[in-house]
């Protein structure tokens, strides 16, 4: 099987520019294009070009999986632990592992067809799969996985994000794989970038508890610790062709049943016992079977207005079939049968991570430790990875959108680059008038840039006070165009917080006109050029990877 080629790796500068630019408009507010637009290419792409970054949609992108950047901000871990139970060699039943299996069907080549012991997902010439490279089909090429290309060739995974974390985390962030091009926007800017993704619903914007987030709170590679554990969207992987089928369903699915099931807290959600099998199979069971009862009209997520017909709820329970047949039968085989089911493969491989001390900051592995899904004292809470040394952090408490999944001790408290603050900007921004820049929330007593980009032109310097505090009055330069600027405050090089403008010429603007409110979480568009988006203020940092692989 030929080798595949090696993809050149997209800068982190590009994701974070990307993040900073982007506009924080709850995709439930977007009304979602009749006609998605999918090919904005790069203005230097020819028609000739072979670059990654003019890729054209349809065609398959053989990708580094640590060079994608996620668009949803948390997983189901459970249906990431069903995955690595499948994929240990000390638990795995199956002839050929399903690592392989799974990344065959990803690359468009639908099964595997060989592996030996020594096979690895880093080296796809030690096993083969049922179709090779060359011979693809449209079923084939069905089940992969999707990327969209950003603004300077930034890939944004849109679907994927469980498969290729458990890839990385069994073999890796090394693994190579292709991936289908759903769209190519790189000819677009940061702002109309992000519009784009959520009119066409590409991009999960909410948390695990339900409050909107903004794309700069994103993680910016898949793996367990970049993101946070929401145990309604592990449970609903579970339901998959019993309560509701997942075949040609709106994108993020899932997300907006773990929605719903949150809203019935009678279904005992809260109270489930991850590492109990039987536990777990009574709560998928209450949980399904309340799913076909519902009116196929019935609001399901009120946010977006999706109706269980929408969701693709079935219309009987294990899609009619009895009890001992169809995909219930399925899940529900024990580990002690020829063929465990997932939530049996799910429940033994916890086990694993209960008994493995592990490396720090690897989720499942200290009862102490806040990442731990696993924890005792908030079982199932699906709160996400927090740092507990964080000032104004709960562990026990829902995540804070304003703050990345963090990994514990990876990042020095003291350092003023990783702490980030918010913008605000009052009065009118005319090109040429003064403008009075705000910032909160900074490391105190710290000297700082505030910049206006995107082709960075200097404002001032300022120091924050005891609070992390300060005021900046400056003058907007006379040649700045109008239209949509970011102010960007930086600290030792590294943006540490911004807000996205409207900048009018001198003769064009009108009195009153706010250029930015500066509030935290979302702020409304206005209309055409009187457009003034607040973006997230928070930079997500790069992260220390997890040390243990199963």
């Amino acid at each position: 099987m030929p080798a595949l080629r090696t993809m050149r790796i997209i800068a982190l500068t590009a994701a974070l520019t990307a993040a900073l630019g982007a506009a924080a408009i709850s995709p439930e507010t977007a009304t979602a294009a009749a006609d998605p637009i999918t090919d904005d290419r790069d203005p230097s792409c020819t028609g000739g070009s072979t670059a990654d970054l003019c890729a054209a949609p349809g065609s398959l992108l053989d990708v580094r999986i640590g060079d994608v950047h996620p668009t949803q901000p948390s997983l189901g871990y459970d249906e990431v632990y069903y995955k690595l139970g499948r994929y240990s060699t000390a638990l795995s039943k199956d002839a050929v592992n399903k690592k392989f299996d799974d990344w065959c069907e990803a690359n468009g080549q639908e099964e595997a067809a060989s592996a030996t012991a020594t096979s690895t997902l880093t080296d796809p010439s030690s096993f083969s799969c049922a179709v090779p490279v060359g011979s693809e089909t449209a079923d084939t090429i069905a089940p992969m996985k999707t990327v969209v290309i950003g603004p300077g060739g930034t890939l944004y995974l849109t679907d994927g994000h469980h498969t290729l974390t458990s890839f990385d985390e069994d073999s890796g962030p090394d693994v190579h794989v292709r991936l289908r091009v759903l769209g190519n926007l790189s000819g677009m800017t940061e702002s109309a970038f992000w519009q784009t993704m959520q009119d066409n619903r590409w991009v999960w914007l909410r948390d695990t508890a339900g409050k909107a987030i903004t794309p700069a709170q994103l993680p910016q590679n898949v793996g367990l610790a970049n993101f946070q554990d929401d145990t309604a969207r592990s449970v609903m992987y579970f339901g998959r062709d019993i309560g509701y089928t997942a075949d040609g369903a709106v994108p993020f699915q899932e997300f907006y049943w773990g929605s719903w099931l949150r809203a019935h807290p009678e279904l005992g959600l809260a109270d489930w016992d991850q590492d109990d099998f039987a536990e777990s199979l009574a709560l998928v069971e209450r949980i399904t079977k309340a799913q076909v009862a519902l009116p196929r009209d019935e609001v399901v997520d009120a946010e977006s207005g999706y109706t269980a017909a929408d969701l693709s709820t079935l219309a009987a329970w294990n899609d009619g079939k009895a009890a001992t047949k169809g995909e219930w039968a399925k899940l529900s085989a024990p580990y002690s049968s020829d063929k465990p089911g997932k939530l049996a493969y799910m429940t033994e491989y916890r086990k694993t991570l209960a008994a493995d001390p592990g490396e720090p900051g690897d989720p499942g592995t200290d009862p102490t430790d806040p990442t731990d899904p696993t924890d005792p004292t908030d079982p199932g809470s699906g709160t996400g990875p927090t740092d507990p040394t964080e000032p104004g952090t709960d562990p026990t408490a829902p995540a804070d959108p304003g703050t990345s999944p963090a990994d514990p001790g990876s990042e020095d408290p003291t350092d003023p680059t990783t702490v980030h603050g918010s913008v605000s900007v009052t009065g009118d921004l005319v090109a040429g008038d003064p403008v009075t820049v705000r910032g909160t929330g900074f490391a105190a007593d710290t000297d700082a840039r505030v910049e206006i980009h995107s082709e960075p032109v200097l404002l001032g310097t300022v120091r924050t006070d005891g609070s992390g505090a300060f005021t900046l009055t400056a003058t907007v330069p006379a040649a700045l165009p109008a239209g949509t600027h970011t102010i960007v405050v930086v600290v030792d090089g590294v943006a540490v917080g911004s807000t996205t403008v409207m900048v009018a010429a001198a003769d064009e603007a009108s009195p009153g006109e706010l250029a930015s409110t500066g509030a935290d979480g979302l702020v409304p568009a206005a209309v055409a050029a009187l457009l003034a988006l607040l973006v997230g203020t928070g930079i997500v940092v790069a992260r220390r990877r997890r040390g243990h692989r199963a």
